[in-house]
């Protein structure tokens, strides 16, 4: 067997598989999946995903067993790769079974990061990566009247926010000064604050769990530093994730903050790439991107490197987060902290309580976040990809139509 082997039934992997045979590619395409089972959507997890019944599972399906047998493209579930062999060109599966490939995509993804100091096999404690994640999180919702969620990402907003729906009390703990503090801006960390804190969930800013208290093999609190203890049945860990690079180091690949991937998404080895949450492009991005749209572009652009057919159209990087009634869409990168020269600017939308927070950093536009704004984002993100850069004084304008930027 050759053709291509793609590590991981992702966003990022199925898109690869998609479009290499959109693009006509006709030789063999394997996923590899270590869970078991079709894969899922994973940005529903933390929300519509804990509010569905087991019956209703396959709504969140990513692809359908109708996908792969129109595709041509075989599918492995429930075995895992354990090793690579480049010199080779194989790879060996848990199973025990070896595996020829001529073109082999890594789209592993990543893991989420665990809290050392949390005691192992505590009943009650969660993380929400996966579809067995979410099941077991959702079978606690009924035992839990109060729930920890340590981490002020998107993750554990979303979370917040699906858990007080089900009328659990929400404590959420963040070791920064503002919520979403490395993919938003400053406004926009306020506005989250005062929303969840809306919605009477108690927001702790620049707080970390010291102790974990626990009752008959059960989490049952936790202490901070400050020395306050919160009672509780449920704890959240949602601090992020760390790219899932255990298989790519082994074989000799080089690696940093993610799998180290040139333009064309192509590591150091021949023939090996890496898409997706796991890829660090520094040459696109400058950083290690978790999102659909990266997904996305990065499977189908390594589909169209090994086709030599026509690559993806080029966009500026969008996300999304779904909290109570509120969509925000942003497109573009937030730089890491508000730094000397980063300006925002904010312009109501057409609905009540909808705006948008534009980002400048030396006069460029860098980001446009959007709360229930799609004009807004959708023409925020056109300037982005078209490199135009409204005046902050165009902007503040609320009498001037957005369209007009674009009329070139």
């Amino acid at each position: 067997m050759s053709g291509t082997i793609i590590i991981g039934a992702s966003h990022a992997g199925l898109s690869c598989a998609e479009k290499l045979r959109q693009l006509g590619y006709e030789a063999d395409i394997t996923v590899i999946e270590r869970d078991t089972g079709m894969p899922i959507q994973r940005p529903p997890l933390s929300k519509a995903y804990l509010a569905a019944d087991e019956a209703d599972e396959a709504n969140f399906a990513l692809r359908r067993p109708a996908f792969f047998e129109q595709m041509q493209v075989s599918f492995r579930d429930g075995v895992s790769v354990t090793s690579i062999h480049a010199a080779d060109n194989t790879v060996r599966l848990s199973d025990d079974s070896l595996l020829n490939y001529d073109n082999l995509v890594l789209a592993t993804g990543a893991v989420p990061r665990a809290l050392p100091a949390v005691p192992e096999g505590l009943k009650g404690v969660h993380m929400l990566r996966t579809a067995a994640d979410a099941r077991g999180l959702r079978a606690d919702l009924q035992q839990t009247k109060t729930a920890i969620v340590i981490g002020g990402g998107y993750i554990g907003l979303e979370a917040a926010a699906s858990l007080r729906k089900h009328g659990i009390d929400v404590h959420v703990l963040e070791l920064a000064d503002r919520l979403l503090a490395r993919v938003a801006s400053s406004p926009i960390s306020a506005f989250y604050k005062d929303l969840h804190e809306a919605h009477g969930v108690q927001i702790h800013l620049q707080a970390a769990a010291e102790a974990f208290h626990k009752d008959k093999g059960r989490i049952s609190g936790v202490r901070l530093q400050d020395g306050a203890d919160i009672p509780c049945e449920m704890l959240l860990v949602g601090i992020g994730v760390i790219p899932d690079m255990e298989l790519a180091e082994a074989a000799g690949i080089q690696t940093g903050n993610g799998i180290l991937v040139d333009a064309e998404y192509r590591t150091n080895i021949e023939n090996i790439f890496a898409i997706g949450d796991v890829a660090h492009c520094d040459a696109r991005w400058g950083m290690r991107l978790e999102s659909i749209h990266h997904a996305q572009f990065s499977g189908a652009l390594v589909a169209s490197y090994i086709t030599e057919g026509k690559p993806p159209v080029e966009e500026a990087p969008w996300f999304w987060s779904d909290q109570y009634d509120v969509k925000l869409q942003i497109a573009g990168l937030i730089p890491a902290a508000d730094t000397e020269g980063l300006v925002h600017q904010k312009r109501p939308g057409r609905k009540d309580g909808s705006f948008s927070i534009w980002s400048w950093q030396d006069t460029i536009l860098k980001a446009v976040e959007s709360a229930n704004d799609p004009k807004a984002y959708m023409v925020g993100k056109a300037c982005l990809e078209t490199g135009i850069s409204p005046s902050r004084e165009q902007i503040a304008d609320p009498d001037m139509d957005l369209k007009l930027l674009l009329a070139r």
